[in-house]
């Protein structure tokens, strides 16, 4: 991936991010709001509820009393006590007894204590308590509500002020209480007291509305997911998209003799990777290794050995296959190699590059190396002595091949005798000497005097394709 797809796929990725998180927060952010508001009206009906029956029940309780202590006549006595319990009630101001006679009603008590039989209407037998009202009384020029009770022929009722039972049915803002059923809302309850009155809600508003929290919710979950997500992201599909232009060989194979100038014949042939592009190969490794993707192009370079080559071909020659610690500390990449033909194993030279790691794994490194040596895998260490310490490699791993850099070549007393104590330890440990950066003829021979017989570079042959390889190995 270019750093220019790169850049528009992070503005991309950013700008569906803060779509996507405006969006969860002000609809999350509405659900919880009216969820909040839905438990906060629960306990305010509820709050309400318990407060418009408890005053409902004072007043049933007062009428239950007025009927337990009722004689059937109307004592000064019980009127006294009984005026005493009305007075008590907000909003009563008066009680009354009605006795059915014959097609009438007649008040025979009432809370003045008077003497006199009124006629009224006449009362219907009904069952528990009930509320009627509004009325107009022109007695009281006021609005007022009824409450009554019934027991044979007589109806117990007392009157109530419709402003002081405004107060208690009035005191909600999205409930309200009735006896009509053709009453607007939902139903939230019957009244427990009252067997013709009931509790209303209003519905619950589904408006969407932005709240005072949105915007920083949302500016700062961006801003976490571009400093976290976004970059992990965008790894993941760059390392998607390399790992698909491997496997559509995309990145192929070339190679380059290393030359025995001893017997004139070639050593090995070194594996080089080559994109379809004009990309550095240089940049390309370290993307791979920085992506974890080292491991998959070693693997299908092997597996282009085998499609690029006949067998008799491997089996005649060596390849160096560039590899890091990262490859032989891991399980995976031993695992493939234990699964290639014995043919294609013994054929392998892992070349290693000198790097630290290979000191902070060496324990698994050398158990691993120890496994695919068993296989006749062989080993070299690459670019010998230009940036870590390679005599302690030397010592602590078993390589079969050394590999000069290149920098040794350079015309100065100090390279030769560098590159002369290198071919003598390894003629003492047995370890073949490769020189790279052969250019000329004149390398040639200066580095052959010095004692390094295989040589490796442009004077010998550039890296080339499967075909070029075959025919310059035909031709020696």
């Amino acid at each position: 991936m270019t750093q220019k797809l790169k850049a528009q796929l992070t503005v991309l990725i950013n700008l569906l991010l803060l779509v996507f998180f405006a969006t969860s927060v002000f609809f999350i952010g509405n659900a919880w709001q009216q969820q909040r508001e839905r438990e906060t009206r629960e306990q305010e009906q509820q709050r309400y509820f318990v407060q418009v029956e408890g005053y409902l029940q004072e007043i049933t309780s007062f009428i239950s009393s007025i009927s337990n202590h009722y004689t059937g006549d109307c004592p000064r006595r019980f009127v006294l006590l009984m005026r005493k319990e009305l007075f008590n009630i907000p909003g009563a101001i008066e009680f009354g007894v009605i006795e059915k006679d014959g097609d009438r009603g007649v008040v025979v008590c009432n809370s003045w204590g008077d003497d006199d039989r009124v006629e009224v209407r006449v009362p219907k037998p009904h069952d528990g308590f009930l509320i009627t009202g509004p009325h107009m009384i022109n007695s009281l020029e006021m609005p007022i509500f009824v409450i009554k009770k019934s027991i044979e022929n007589f109806e117990f009722n007392v009157i109530i002020k419709k402003s002081s039972v405004d107060v208690f049915f009035n005191n909600s803002s999205h409930m309200t209480v009735s006896g009509d059923e053709t009453s607007t809302g939902e139903k939230y309850r019957t009244s427990e007291v009252l067997d013709n009155l009931a509790y209303y809600v209003s519905p619950l508003s589904t408006d969407k509305k932005y709240h005072e929290y949105f915007i920083p919710i949302t500016l700062l979950l961006f801003i976490i997911a571009y400093f976290l997500f976004t970059p992990q992201l965008i790894r993941a599909i760059d390392k998607i998209m390399l790992r698909r232009r491997i496997t559509n060989h995309y990145y192929y194979n070339e190679y380059q003799p290393v030359v025995d100038t001893n017997q004139d014949k070639v050593f090995s042939i070194e594996v080089f990777l080559r994109s379809r592009d004009d990309v550095n190969v240089k940049d390309t490794i370290a993307k791979m290794k920085s992506l974890d993707l080292s491991i998959d192009h070693t693997i299908f370079q092997i597996r282009q050995i085998e499609l690029n080559f006949s067998k008799d071909f491997i089996a005649q020659n060596n390849f160096q296959v560039n590899i890091s610690s990262l490859h032989l500390k891991s399980v995976f990449f031993v695992d493939h190699i234990l699964q290639l033909e014995d043919l294609t194993c013994s054929s392998l030279i892992l070349e290693v590059t000198e790097d630290e790691n290979l000191m902070l794994e060496k324990q698994t490194i050398k158990e691993h190396m120890k496994i695919l040596k068993a296989l006749g895998c062989r080993f070299a260490i690459d670019d010998f002595g230009i940036e870590y310490s390679g005599l302690s490699y030397i010592s602590e791993f078993d390589f079969d091949i050394v590999k000069t850099d290149k920098i040794f070549m350079g015309k100065s007393d100090q390279n030769t005798a560098i590159l002369k104590s290198i071919i003598a330890f390894c003629n003492e440990l047995n370890i073949d000497c490769i020189a790279e950066g052969i250019e000329t003829e004149k390398d040639k021979d200066e580095t052959k005097r010095i004692g390094i017989h295989l040589h490796q570079g442009w004077y010998h042959g550039c890296p080339m394709s499967a075909e070029k390889i075959v025919a310059y190995r035909g031709s020696m």
